[in-house]
């Protein structure tokens, strides 16, 4: 059984721009976190992710120009088949919410 998980110890844990770390899973979906800075690469996924700003800001940029920016406290579903990308000028802390084979742990 999982137990209660702190959000600024797992954030520690988080050296790399764009690393992640499991915070939980419930039924097929997980929720990890995430430290952006910079630009990640222009991807798509076969189902739909959510993103959950809780520190700094990010910017979701679609292939078809469209541009999300999202600030603490601010979320965003992506869906499945969207091609974006998601970038941060100075970092940010993001809860993500993804289908548990989107990651290979």
């Amino acid at each position: 059984m999982e137990g209660k998980r702190r959000i600024a110890e797992l954030a520690l844990q988080l050296s790399e721009p764009f690393q992640h770390v499991l915070v939980g899973q419930v039924d097929d979906y997980c929720a990890y976190l995430t430290r952006m800075e910079g630009t990640y690469l222009l991807h798509q996924h076969p189902k739909d992710e959510m993103y959950m700003v809780l520190e700094g800001e990010i910017t979701i940029d679609y292939a078809d120009g469209h541009t999300v920016i999202l600030g603490q406290g601010e979320s965003l579903v992506v869906h499945a088949g969207e091609r974006h990308r998601s970038r941060s000028e100075r970092g940010a802390l993001v809860l993500m919410f993804k289908a548990r084979d989107l990651f290979a742990e």
